[in-house]
């Protein structure tokens, strides 16, 4: 019993070696929301390899090893198509050692049907949550082996069975805490990386909004001076005109210098829903001269915090962006619902030309846009605001089918 215990630790020691090494080799650009690549399954792999090829045979032809952790890792973590080429490689593994492949077959295809959606929930939990949701899966197996054993009469199985169970669960929880480690580290980096970058804009931002605003005050003063003269009514209308575009101008410039002083004190709580229509109401006319058709599906009595100026500049760039991400006789939906998880959500999407993911990767990044000659501040500019709104921005996107931005904003205000 000891000595298979010792045998057991000696698959530990690989494994969690084997992890180590893993993110020795891991590049930063490899980690994603969906998953690992080429390498993260060949780690599990490896520790297939080596764990199905030296395991613990124990009396009546049982074996005792670890396979079940790179299966459940290559779901939760690399998702559908490395969990199925884990899968598949086990089985190859399988038919050349000693393990009944048949077992192999029905029992891990059951697992990695249930871990599919299984991976899903777990993205979204904490990591408390993440523990939980894992070990009541994979204390399931040795239960029902444990159930098998009383079936057959093989009591004397049950203590190996309790330690090993112990033994691989705590190896689990192990790999799984270097892998989320790993993943929160690089999210931390690329968080002040993206702060950084967002600083250097912020003082841009500054610097060109002092230096801009005086000689509009002083244009705006003079066309004032103007409008006492005589002039004919058309000239009155062009000088209406131009102040009210230099005041619009004013507002944009203060609204990128809030990029390097937010007004966090002037938050107050206002209509998400009056805001939104307001908004699709302004840009309704831009759509209709780009054949174009918004369909909004905005709920009554939403409520949030914040500055209304900056909400509302925030949807105009959304929907601007996507108005001419679009082709004649396109589509764009406007929504905004309350999400299950009780925080508001507002959906801007169309069917236009998308993105690729290499261009997902940066977006929102200072001076990066698709456009031919954008600046790439006003994503820039949304990002920065939803994030003091301590609300968060999800895109998706296809190439060819469309863009979807989902804001996500604290409700309950």
């Amino acid at each position: 019993m000891v000595e298979t215990v010792h045998h057991l630790i000696l698959h530990v020691v690989f494994i969690l070696f084997t992890i180590l090494v893993f993110q020795m080799v891991m590049s930063e650009s490899d980690s994603g929301t969906k998953g690992f690549p080429v390498k993260f399954f060949l780690m599990n792999f490896a520790i297939l390899v080596f764990t199905m090829t030296f395991p613990v045979v124990y009396s009546s032809g049982y074996v005792y090893d670890f396979k079940v952790i790179p299966i459940i890792l290559a779901f939760i973590y690399g998702g559908k198509r490395v969990g199925v080429s884990t899968f598949f490689a086990m089985l190859v593994i399988g038919f050349f050692t000693h393990h009944v492949w048949i077992f192999l077959l029905v029992n891990y295809a059951i697992y990695g049907v249930l871990l599919v959606p299984l991976s899903r929930w777990y993205r979204k939990l904490t990591w408390k949550n993440k523990v939980l949701l894992i070990s009541v899966f994979y204390l399931f197996i040795p239960v029902t082996r444990s159930l098998y054993l009383l079936q057959n009469n093989e009591v004397g199985q049950l203590p190996l069975v309790a330690s090993s169970t112990l033994i691989i669960w705590i190896t689990l929880i192990l790999t799984m805490y270097l892998i989320e480690n790993r993943l929160e580290q690089t999210r931390i980096k690329k968080e002040l990386m993206k702060a950084e970058k967002f600083n250097v804009v912020s003082q841009l931002a500054a610097s060109v909004a002092h230096e801009i605003r005086n000689p509009m005050t002083t244009v705006r003063g003079f066309m004032q001076l103007l409008q006492r003269e005589t002039l004919t009514n058309q000239q009155k209308s062009f000088i209406d005109i131009s102040i009210q575009e230099l005041d619009h101008a004013q507002d944009v410039i203060n609204q990128y210098l809030s990029l390097a002083k937010p007004q966090t004190e002037d938050y107050e709580v206002f209509s998400l829903t009056d805001t939104m229509n307001e908004s699709v109401d302004v840009m309704s006319t831009y759509a209709v001269m780009n054949s174009i058709q918004i369909y909004r599906n905005i709920e009554n009595d939403l409520m949030i915090k914040g500055i209304k100026i900056e909400m509302k500049q925030v949807l105009l760039n959304l929907l601007k962006n996507a108005i001419e991400a679009v082709k004649e006789n396109g589509e764009i939906t406007a929504a905004a619902t309350v999400h299950k998880d009780g925080r508001i959500m507002i959906l801007i999407q169309d069917n236009g030309s998308g993105m690729s993911p290499e261009q997902l990767k940066v977006l929102g990044r200072p001076y990066y846009s698709t456009k031919e000659k954008g600046t790439g501040l006003g994503l820039t500019f949304c990002y920065q605001i939803v994030k003091r709104l301590k609300g968060e921005i999800e895109v998706e996107s296809e190439r060819g089918v469309g863009t979807t931005f989902r804001i996500f904003l604290p409700g309950n205000v």
